[in-house]
């Protein structure tokens, strides 16, 4: 048994190293116990911190076809949960985000690469999570969550020369639904699932060329709309839970989460 926990952390680990945060798929029901609302009560709620941090959200030029090298995000979350019969979750998110970005684009018949970099400005999500069917310590659950960001750039350079950023901004939103599967071994909760992911991000109102034909915005899309994520939870089933989550095929990130319950 030991050999298997090993086993799923360290494929956790090392797939976050190549890869909008799902989480585990027993969410619901993990912290059994609150510090003082009663585990009879038909309401509860928790709190706690997210950390979103995508390595590549592998996008392409919707209007060129042309493939965004890198598209990365780093996001740190406060998070608010109300929880209902330890069978669904509602949830909040609010905190500060920041994008970076380069890509290649033909302008003039020649061949520039530019790069970006975002403030760090205000983050929201919403969404919510609910157990369908449960055998034992081995559950199946569905959840869906929007996301959005709109932050101003902080830089942009094209071949290394800094540009005039004006009062151009981007446009982050997307919008994804999961199907997860999750079993319970003592302390630990290793999950796994799919999800269907739909990114848009748009770059807009630049005051210098950005991309083909020249563009002064660019609107990007996820190439690969189906990924999967696979993650291991930490609880005693009283007051905390700790989750690291990776996820791949549609998008390279890990997220790093924490919820207290009340």
């Amino acid at each position: 048994m030991n050999k298997i926990i090993i086993f799923i952390l360290s494929a956790v680990f090392y797939v976050s190293g190549f890869a909008t945060t799902v989480g585990n798929p027993l969410n619901p029901e993990i912290i059994e116990e609150g510090f003082f609302i009663s585990p009879t009560s038909w309401i509860n709620f928790r709190v706690g911190y997210e950390g979103d941090f995508i390595s590549d959200a592998r996008l392409y030029n919707a209007l060129q076809k042309g493939k965004i090298d890198n598209f990365k995000k780093d996001i740190n979350s406060g998070t608010l949960t109300l929880n209902f019969q330890n069978r669904m979750d509602v949830f909040g998110v609010v905190g500060e985000g920041r994008i970076r970005s380069d890509w290649r684009f033909e302008n003039l018949n020649a061949v520039s690469r530019l790069q970006l970099e975002s403030n760090y400005r205000l983050y929201w999500a919403a969404g919510a999570k609910v157990i369908l069917f449960q055998w034992c310590n081995t559950a199946l659950s569905t959840g869906g969550r929007y996301t959005f960001m709109k932050p101003s750039i902080s830089y942009i350079t094209i071949d290394g020369i800094p540009q005039d950023k004006g009062n151009s901004r981007i446009k982050s939103k997307d919008w994804q639904i999961d199907l997860g599967l999750a079993h319970r071994i003592d302390l630990f909760i290793p999950f796994i699932g799919v999800k269907y992911l739909n990114a848009k991000e748009r770059v807009y109102d630049s005051p210098v060329v950005i991309s083909a034909d020249n563009q002064n915005y660019v609107n990007m899309k996820n190439k690969d709309r189906f990924g999967i994520y696979a993650g291991c939870s930490l609880s005693n089933s009283k007051y905390f839970m700790l989750t690291v989550e990776a996820r791949f095929i549609d998008e390279e990130a890990i997220s790093v989460s924490g919820d207290l319950k009340f």
